[in-house]
């Protein structure tokens, strides 16, 4: 499973609230993620984030996050 900080700059799906957002990851933060679109800049609250995954992986590599209101998950 590769390491969140090493997808900044590549291209991923970002599942947020059941939608997939597919872009550039340009930073990560336990408030927001910001994604550079095809035809727009996005920024998704962290704590709607469910999983990111490298585009086109064929081994689903995906990176969870934790539940950072409770501490709990990951």
């Amino acid at each position: 499973m590769p390491d969140i900080q090493s997808m900044i700059g590549k291209e991923v799906d970002v599942i947020a609230n059941g939608t997939k957002y597919t872009g550039t990851l340009i930073e990560i933060s336990d408030v927001e993620v910001h994604l550079k679109m095809s035809m727009q800049w996005i920024a998704l609250p962290a704590s709607s984030v469910s999983e990111i995954k490298l585009k086109g992986s064929k081994t689903r590599e995906l990176e969870r996050f934790p539940d950072w209101g409770t501490g709990e998950g990951g």
